[in-house]
C-alpha cells in the first residue's frame, strides 16, 4: 500500500538545485518594495516558490501576507490562492482543523463570484483537504457539488480535474464502479476541451485502476490510450509515466518481457532529466520482474541500485521498499543472513515506525518466518508465523470493517431515498387529487357547453393522462433503481459471508449465488435506465451476464461466442429466466465442460419470429456421462433450468452433441 501511494505521490515531483537561493532574493527584494502593488507582485512569485520548495513553518507568514494584502487590495483570486497555499501547508503538518478551515475561506470567497472555473479550483482544493486526510464520503460530496455548480453553467477547463479527483476518492472510497465513470468523465471533458494533458492523466488513472482490480487487458488498453495522447501533446514526462505504468501492469500480467521493455524506456528517460525519485521506482519495478522470473541475480543488481538511490535521496519510504524487494531476491537464493539483515533492519526502525503499515508488517513477518524455516530453525520460524498471522488477521479485520460501514453508509442512503419517493408518491397522490376536485367542479359548473369547451375538456385530459403516465414512469424507474441498490447491498452481504470463511466448496456456492443475484439485477439496471420500461434488449443484456461471468472464473482458454440480433428485444417478464438458464449454463460449462488448460468455446444463439424465441446453449466440451438420464437427473443446475424453461412455457432439450447443447424455444 505504501508503494502504491509513493508511485502516486511522485507523479509531480521534480527536483531543482537553485530554488533557495531565488527564494532568498525575493524575500529581500520584498523588504525593499514600498508599495502595495510593488510586495502583491513579489508576494505572487515569492510564493509560488515558497509552496513547492520550502517547509510549511517558514512559508505560512508570507502566505497570510499575500492574503491580508489581497483583501485590503480586493483581489479575490490571490486573496484565495493564498488560503489554499496555508491550507496546502497544514495539509503538510497533518492538522485537519486548519487545513479545512483556510480551505473553506477559499470557497467562501470563490462562491461570491460568477467564475465557475475559479469556484471549481476552491472545491477542488477542499476534496484533496478531505482525501488526505480519510474522509472520503465528504470529498466524493464536495466535488460533486462542484460538478453541480459547473452543470448549471458549464465554464472553464477545471471540471476535467474534478472528475479525475473524484474517481479518486470513489477508488479511496472502494466504490470501483463509480471510480471508473468519474474518471471516464474526466477524459470526456478533457477530450471536449482539448486538454490533451488532462485526457491522458485521466486515461492513465483508469489503467491504474484496471491495473488493482487485475483486468490487465483494459488495464493496457487504456494505458496505450493515454499513451497516445501523451504523444500528441509531446510532453516526455507523461510519455514515460504511461510506460512506466505498462511495466507494472505487464509485471502483474506476467508479460514480463513487455515489462522490461517497457520499465527500461522509461528507466532511460528518468537518468537523462536526473529524476531520481522515478528512476528509483523504475529499478525497484524491473527487479521485481526479474524476481518474478526466478532471475535472482538480475534481480539482486536492479534491487541494489534502487537502495542506492533511496539513501542518496534520504527518501525513508523508498528504502523500506527497496530492502523489501532486496530481501526477497536473497531468499530466493537461500542467502537467508542477507535476507535477515535486511529485514530487521526494517522491523527494528523505531524512528520511522509510522512508515511500515500492517501490510508491510505482514509481508516482513512472512519472510522472516520462510527465511528461519530455510535454516531449519522452526521455533523461531513458529514465532514469526505468529506475528505474520495476526498481522494478516488485522488487515482482514480493518478491510472487513471498512465493508460494514461501506454497507451501512449505503444503507442509511437508501433510507433516504425511500423517504424521499414515498414523499413523492404522497404529494403526487395529493396533487392527482385536487386536479380531481377541480375537474369535478368544472364539470358540474359547466353544464351543456359549446362544441368548442368539449374540445377544451378532450385536450385538458389528454394532458392531464399524458402527466400521470409519466409521473407513473418515473415512480417505476425510481422502483427499478432502488431494487437494482439493494440487490447490491446483498452482494455485498454475500462478499463479506465469503470472507470469513476459507472453505472453498462454500466459496464457490457463494460465488454461484451472486451471479444469479447478477442476472436478476441486470435487468432493473437496464430498465432504470431505458426509456421503455416494457421491454429489455436481449444483446445488451446478455452481453453483461457474459462479462460478469467471464471475469469471475477468469479462463482464458475459454471463449463465449454470441449470435444475437442488433434490435432483439423481450419483455421484462421473460427476461428474468432467460437470464437465469444462460447464467446456469455458462457456469456449469466454466466448472465441467473443460479441463484446466483444455481450450474450448461457448456458444450462445438466440433468434426469434413472429410467435416464439429460439434459445440454443452449447459447449464444445467432453458433453454428458453416458450414464446420463435427464428425467432422473438431479443436478441443480439442470433442475432449476427445467423448471424456468417451464416458467416460460418453453420446450427443453438437452443433448451431448460435441459437448453439451440445450436448446429452448417459447
Amino acid at each position: 500500500m505504501k508503494l502504491k501511494l509513493l508511485f502516486i505521490f511522485i507523479f509531480s515531483f521534480s527536483i531543482l538545485t537553485s530554488q533557495n537561493l531565488k527564494i532568498d532574493s525575493l524575500k529581500t527584494v520584498l523588504k525593499a518594495s514600498t508599495t502595495n502593488d510593488e510586495k502583491i507582485k513579489i508576494l505572487e512569485k515569492l510564493n509560488t516558490y515558497l509552496i513547492n520548495y520550502a517547509t510549511p513553518d517558514n512559508s505560512i507568514e508570507y502566505f497570510m501576507q499575500m492574503a491580508t494584502l489581497s483583501n485590503k487590495m480586493n483581489k479575490s483570486k490571490l486573496e484565495s490562492r493564498a488560503y489554499k497555499y496555508i491550507s496546502e501547508c497544514y495539509i503538510k503538518k497533518e492538522d485537519l482543523i486548519n487545513a479545512e478551515k483556510f480551505a473553506l475561506k477559499a470557497v467562501k470567497i470563490s462562491e461570491n463570484s460568477n467564475d465557475v472555473n475559479f469556484q471549481l479550483v476552491d472545491f477542488n482544493h477542499l476534496g484533496r483537504v478531505y482525501n488526505h486526510f480519510g474522509k472520503y464520503d465528504k470529498a466524493i460530496e464536495t466535488y460533486l457539488k462542484g460538478i453541480e455548480i459547473y452543470l448549471k453553467n458549464p465554464a472553464g477547463n477545471a471540471i476535467a480535474t474534478v472528475y479525475s479527483n473524484l474517481g479518486i476518492s470513489y477508488d479511496n472510497f472502494g466504490d470501483s464502479e463509480n471510480m471508473i465513470k468519474a474518471y471516464l468523465k474526466g477524459a470526456e471533458y478533457a477530450d471536449r476541451l482539448k486538454n490533451y494533458l488532462a485526457k491522458s492523466h485521466s486515461l492513465y488513472c483508469i489503467g491504474n485502476a484496471y491495473t488493482e482490480l487485475e483486468q490487465f487487458q483494459k488495464a493496457e488498453s487504456y494505458y496505450l490510450m493515454a499513451l497516445k495522447d501523451s504523444l500528441l501533446i509531446s510532453n516526455p514526462l507523461y510519455i514515460n509515466i504511461h510506460h512506466h505504468g505498462l511495466g507494472i501492469t505487464y509485471s502483474r500480467w506476467g508479460n514480463y518481457k513487455k515489462a522490461i521493455i517497457h520499465n527500461n524506456i522509461a528507466l532511460k528517460h528518468y537518468k537523462s532529466v536526473g529524476n531520481k525519485l522515478y528512476e528509483f521506482d523504475v529499478l525497484n519495478n524491473i527487479s521485481v520482474v526479474y524476481n518474478r522470473m526466478q532471475n535472482n541475480y538480475k534481480s539482486i543488481e536492479y534491487a541494489k541500485k534502487a537502495l542506492n538511490i533511496a539513501k542518496e535521496l534520504n527518501h525513508k519510504l523508498a528504502i523500506i521498499g527497496a530492502k523489501q524487494t532486496l530481501a526477497s531476491a536473497y531468499i530466493d537464493l537461500k542467502q537467508f543472513d542477507s535476507a535477515e539483515t535486511l529485514l530487521l533492519e526494517i522491523s527494528k526502525d523505531t524512528i520511522h515506525k509510522d512508515l511500515v503499515d500492517l501490510e508491510t508488517k505482514s509481508a516482513i513477518y512472512q519472510n522472516l518466518a520462510i527465511v528461519n524455516e530455510g535454516r531449519l530453525n522452526f521455533k523461531k520460524s513458529l514465532s514469526f508465523f505468529k506475528k505474520f498471522k495476526k498481522a494478516n488477521d488485522s488487515i482482514l479485520l480493518e478491510k472487513r470493517n471498512s465493508k460494514v460501514t461501506e454497507i451501512e453508509t449505503k444503507y442509511q442512503t437508501e433510507q433516504k431515498e425511500k423517504e424521499n419517493i414515498q414523499l413523492k408518491a404522497e404529494k403526487t397522490e395529493q396533487t392527482l387529487q385536487i386536479e380531481k376536485e377541480k375537474t369535478q367542479k368544472w364539470l358540474l359548473g359547466g353544464g351543456l357547453g359549446t362544441s368548442i369547451i368539449t374540445l377544451f375538456i378532450f385536450g385538458y385530459y389528454y394532458q392531464k393522462n399524458k402527466k400521470q403516465q409519466l409521473l407513473i414512469e418515473n415512480l417505476q424507474k425510481e422502483l427499478h433503481h432502488h431494487v437494482k441498490n439493494n440487490l447490491g447491498i446483498i452482494d455485498t452481504f454475500i462478499e463479506v459471508a465469503k470472507e470469513e470463511f476459507f472453505d472453498k466448496p462454500f466459496e464457490h456456492k457463494l460465488t454461484e449465488l451472486q451471479h444469479r443475484i447478477a442476472s436478476i439485477n441486470q435487468v432493473h439496471k437496464q430498465l432504470y435506465s431505458n426509456k421503455n420500461l416494457a421491454t429489455l434488449n436481449v444483446k445488451k443484456y446478455v452481453h453483461e451476464l457474459v462479462t460478469n461471468i467471464e471475469t469471475s472464473f477468469a479462463k482464458q482458454n475459454i471463449k463465449i461466442v454470441q449470435h444475437i440480433p442488433e434490435d432483439l428485444t423481450i419483455s421484462t417478464t421473460k427476461s428474468f429466466p432467460l437470464g437465469l438458464i444462460i447464467n446456469e449454463f455458462l457456469t456449469n460449462a466454466f466448472k465441467y465442460a473443460f479441463e484446466d488448460s483444455e481450450k474450448g468455446s461457448i456458444q450462445i444463439t438466440i433468434s426469434s419470429n413472429k410467435n416464439s424465441y429460439f434459445l440454443t446453449l452449447q459447449d464444445s466440451g467432453k458433453g454428458l456421462p453416458t450414464s446420463f438420464n435427464l428425467d432422473k437427473s438431479t443436478t441443480f443446475g439442470i433442475r432449476i433450468m427445467k423448471l424456468l424453461s417451464e416458467q416460460l412455457n418453453g420446450t427443453f432439450e438437452l443433448n451431448s452433441n460435441n459437448g453439451v447443447q440445450l436448446t429452448i424455444k417459447f
